[in-house]
């Protein structure tokens, strides 16, 4: 029981790692707008955009942070519990206990999914708005 836990929490850590450093390539080398001055625009303009994607990307990473320590939380208290359920009195107070760990780890995983894909929806958003104003020769949000 305890290996399928573990087995478990490591593929949903490997998932989540990998879409974080897929996200995180595409925003700071594949997404970044490449000003030109040929295009007549300003040192100001490219300044601005290169710090709005800057804050962009710290704010991505610093949510993707705290993704992952919930995740080590949820994991520890989960082997926690795991742990207590040798106490149980009788089988059933045991399998109840079981159950319980398995249903919060499943609603945390599910709660984890959904929070990174409102993230990625958030980071995508910002990101055309970035790209709207490259075209229109604007900084963003003005």
């Amino acid at each position: 029981m305890l290996d399928q836990l573990l087995e478990l929490s490591r593929k949903a850590a490997e998932s989540s790692l990998q879409m974080q450093q897929v996200m995180f390539k595409h925003w700071t080398h594949d997404g970044l707008p490449q000003p030109s001055a040929a295009a007549g625009l300003s040192a100001d303009w490219a300044g601005t955009m290169k710090k709005r994607w800057l804050e962009m990307s710290l704010d991505a990473l610093n949510k993707q942070r705290e993704t992952v320590d919930a995740a080590y939380k949820a994991g520890i208290q989960a082997i926690e519990q795991l742990a207590k359920i040798s106490e149980a009195k009788s089988a059933e107070e045991g399998a109840r206990a079981t159950e319980e760990v398995w249903r919060r780890l499943f609603e945390t995983a599910k709660g984890q999914a959904e929070n990174q894909f409102r993230e990625f929806q958030t980071m995508a958003e910002k990101t055309f708005e970035v790209v709207r104003s490259a075209g229109a020769g604007q900084a963003p949000g003005e």
